[in-house]
């Protein structure tokens, strides 16, 4: 069996490629006067950009509409938990990475896979988040895939935490990330960003956007990014370079034809992490100690070829196709820790070669729109998708081991010549499917919401060269229900409850050979959501219990296999305030309990914590003021402070911990004119020591960053 390229992909990519060139010039040779450039948020605070498509969020910390549900509503009327970081905010933290971003977010945690920050998971409510969706459309993801494209193509980044099966199919239960993608404007707009930092830092990036004939009916964007750094870590670095380009075209005044293109491409040192003491205490040594070599390497390329088509009706109904052809591949060459440290810091080194490739073709069509019924209006959505991916697998090799020194390092040791045996398997997954809900207002106070959707998933493993079936998980059809209530309790203050679902594929085997049944999981939810001050102020307070179950345990009586025996809960509480709380002073501020157990497992699990490495406290905070008086006017200072409880990771008896840690950051910039600004950022401004994550003995444990500083120059046209 063998892994065919998108034909789409083939189709979008050279039509995007050439007309994006004719668009530089193209968009500077229009005639029509520029539309007035819009103030920044630190002179005039207030201010509402007009003329962006779908909600745009540039200037505000607040989005006045989500799109991850599909029907254009705002968070309020979202009956989960959601958090929102907008454009506005991006900009203000110099924030270039989606793990970064998501890592400031209520009940987020990132799981960090290499020094570099490439490879992670996303967990929220002890879970992992179950996608990542560009536009609406859920990409698959691994512990060695490229997390995502960088932030400077994104107009804004959707957090929903719990069970999003309608949203996206079977998953993990954590939630679905949907990252909106800047679209082509019909006004000239021009903006750049230089920055450098602590650690080598040097990036620029640039984005324009503008009509490409007179009547603004076919528009175009480009954006573009250099980014290389090196690291507090010895000899790591970090190279990427993006492209990103789309085109709209209104065919009628009602229906618009998209299509686009990006590429990625990193370069960087691969680093595993360090190991601990055999009794599992943490390596109290340097931040920049590194356990391998200056020739270990990390190449991600990664691709996106998207085409949509929607329609709007004149009674307020849209109708979209989506089609989007992913690609990622991914090298990987490491001299890695492979063993606990000895008390004088000797431990073993493994070296590994590993390549993989990944494909996801997704399609995707949906009606949503008003319905007038016993004289209330009421709102539909119905659609039906197709996602399928491959996955190349098996190419790996292992090389010698050798004994070092953490302390006494030697990172100019050659990296042995390994030759990769080439691709084994491919792994295809498709999951056809057929979706709906309705949003009923039952009165003027109280919407009763439900839908539901119905899937047919199957993951077949087959021979790469040979195509021979080794095996196949064909869960059959599955049903997703959500249903939930909101009520307006006044103008301001809404009171919701959910009932969520999702499914998880299993690869284990029980006794006869046969692979175990889904993962079921199930989430209630209770929350308040609140938009004051003319909406410029957002707050969320939510409780939530998942329970997942029919996870594989050991079967008793035959310990190689395994049963659907087991179950595991989460359950907490969440708090968020995002928004303008005065003119020109901007805050964010969430806190996260959280609280996991075993409730049917092996003896010695049963009532133990489930998820270990997410913190039961977590608190995230940050207020920026933009001074309003002449004599301070353009001048705004921020500043923050994160704070995580302890976690840990668990080996047999043994903990591998990290004690709980406050990071506090700062901001200042300065307005000079409408097209000119500069700010700098501090991150961990006390220079705290700690470690972001543990693992295990052997290799990925982390230490956090330490203080680093980053000054920025921006201009816009």
């Amino acid at each position: 069996m063998q892994l065919q390229s998108s034909s789409m992909a083939l189709r979008l990519r050279p039509v995007t490629a050439a007309v994006l060139a004719a668009f530089a010039c193209g968009a500077f040779a229009q005639t029509a006067t520029p539309a007035p450039a819009v103030r920044s948020s630190a002179t005039l605070p207030e201010v509402k950009v007009t003329d962006t498509p779908d909600g745009s969020t540039e200037g505000t910390y607040t989005a006045p509409s989500v799109s991850i549900g599909k029907t254009g509503q705002s968070v309020r009327e979202t009956p989960q938990s959601i958090s929102v970081i907008t454009r506005q905010q991006l900009d203000d933290r110099q924030i270039t990475k989606l793990e970064d971003a998501v890592k400031f977010t209520t009940g987020i945690v990132v799981t960090r896979l290499d020094g570099a920050g490439n490879y992670n998971q996303i967990v929220a409510r002890g879970f992992q988040i179950g996608a990542v969706q560009l536009d609406g459309i859920p990409i698959s993801q691994g512990a060695n895939y490229a997390t995502a494209f960088d932030t400077a193509i994104y107009d804004r980044i959707e957090v929903l935490r719990g069970p999003a099966g309608l949203l996206q199919g079977g998953g993990e239960p954590g939630g679905a990330i949907n990252l909106v993608r800047k679209r082509a404007l019909n006004t000239l707009k021009i903006g750049a960003n230089v920055s450098v930092g602590s650690f080598g830092m040097q990036r620029a990036d640039v984005d324009l956007t503008g009509p490409l004939n007179a009547s603004g009916s076919l528009r175009g964007r480009i954006v573009a990014v250099t980014d290389r750094r090196d690291s507090h870590v010895d000899t790591l670095f970090n190279n990427k370079t993006l492209g990103y380009g789309t085109l709209e075209l209104d065919i009628t005044s009602s229906t618009t034809l998209s299509v686009g293109y990006t590429n990625q491409r990193i370069r960087a040192t691969v680093d595993q992490g360090l190991p601990t003491y055999a009794d599992g205490r943490l390596i109290d040594a340097p931040r920049s100690t590194f356990a391998g070599l200056r020739a270990n390497r990390q190449d991600l390329d990664s691709s996106d070829a998207f085409i949509e088509l929607q329609h709007k009706f004149d009674n307020g109904g849209l109708l979209k196709l989506s089609a989007r052809d992913v690609d990622r591949s991914s090298l990987y060459k490491a001299a890695r820790a492979n063993s606990a440290a000895s008390a004088n810091g000797d431990y073993q080194v493994q070296t590994v070669d590993y390549q993989q490739k990944n494909t996801d073709r997704n399609y995707d069509l949906y009606y949503t729109g008003p319905v007038q019924l016993f004289g209330r209006t009421h709102r539909v959505l119905v659609g039906a998708s197709r996602l399928s991916g491959d996955n190349l697998g098996g190419n790996l090799v292992y090389g010698p081991s050798y004994t070092a020194n953490l302390f006494r390092p030697n990172y100019e040791l050659p990296y042995p010549v390994l030759t990769l045996p080439g691709y084994q398997s491919v792994t295809t997954k498709t999951e056809n499917a057929v979706y709906g809900q309705a949003q009923i207002a039952a009165t003027d106070k109280l919407k009763f919401i439900a839908g539901g959707r119905l899937s047919w998933a199957e993951v077949e493993t087959s021979g790469y060269s040979n195509g021979v079936v080794t095996s196949t998980t064909n869960p059959g059809r599955k049903f997703i229900p959500l249903v939930a209530a909101i009520y307006d309790l006044n103008d301001s203050l809404s009171a919701y409850t959910s009932y969520s679902e999702t499914f998880v594929v299993q690869t284990e085997l029980d006794a006869v050979g046969k692979l175990l049944p889904p993962r079921n999981s199930k989430q209630v939810e209770l929350g308040l959501k609140g938009e004051f001050m003319n909406k410029r102020l957002q707050s969320h307070f939510a409780l939530f219990r998942i329970e997942d179950e029919n996870r594989a345990i050991a079967d008793p009586v035959v310990p190689t296999a395994s049963v659907p025996g087991g179950k595991v809960r989460s359950q907490g509480l969440e708090a968020e305030v995002s928004g303008q709380v005065a003119p020109g002073w901007e805050v964010l501020a969430g806190y996260a309990f959280t609280d996991t157990k075993y409730l049917q497992a092996p003896v010695a699990q049963v009532g133990q914590v489930f998820a270990t490495t997410t913190p039961r406290h977590m608190v995230n905070l940050f207020s920026r003021y933009a001074f309003r008086t002449q004599a301070l006017r353009g001048l705004s200072v921020g500043g923050g402070v994160s704070w995580r409880s302890e976690f840990y990771a668990q080996s047999g008896t043994m903990k591998i911990a990290s004690g709980n840690y406050t990071l506090v950051n700062a901001q200042i910039a300065y307005q000079f004119n409408d097209h000119l600004s500069l700010s700098l950022i501090a991150e961990n401004l006390l220079d705290k020591t700690y470690y972001e994550k543990v693992a295990n003995f052997g290799r990925q444990n982390f230490y956090g960053e330490p203080r680093r500083a980053v000054l920025t120059l921006t201009a816009r046209y």
